[in-house]
């Protein structure tokens, strides 16, 4: 009975070792997002190109993160989302999680450095 619940118990605690261990890069893969989504936000606001916000949230951002830009009247919406993996390798692709950050800015007024 023993070899039966040790068969189960140490594939689960190797599972739950290698998230615990993984958490932290997509804690950090969190906060790089919604960085990123402040940057670019303050950007557009300030009447930059697209292009250019694009290029800082490709800097700042985990590798192959998307941005979308909304703009509603004074108002600049901005959300950076990218998928990261907590454990390396192949079943990193399977467990990949979703990680976002968004950020909103006031338009500046044309001429304010």
């Amino acid at each position: 009975m023993v070899t039966v619940e040790a068969a189960i118990a140490v594939p689960l605690l190797l599972a739950v070792g290698l998230l615990a261990a993984g958490a932290p890069g997509v804690v950090g893969a969190h906060i790089r997002c919604a960085d990123a989504a402040r940057e670019a936000a303050l950007m557009v606001a300030r009447d930059l190109p697209v292009a250019e916000a694009e290029a800082t949230v490709a800097s700042l951002a985990p590798k192959g993160a998307r941005m979308s830009v909304q703009e509603r009247g004074d108002i600049v919406e901005v959300v950076v989302a990218a998928r990261v993996s907590p454990v390396p390798g192949p079943l990193g692709r399977v467990m990949a999680l979703g990680v976002s950050g968004r950020s909103v800015a006031l338009r500046e007024p044309a001429g304010v450095p």
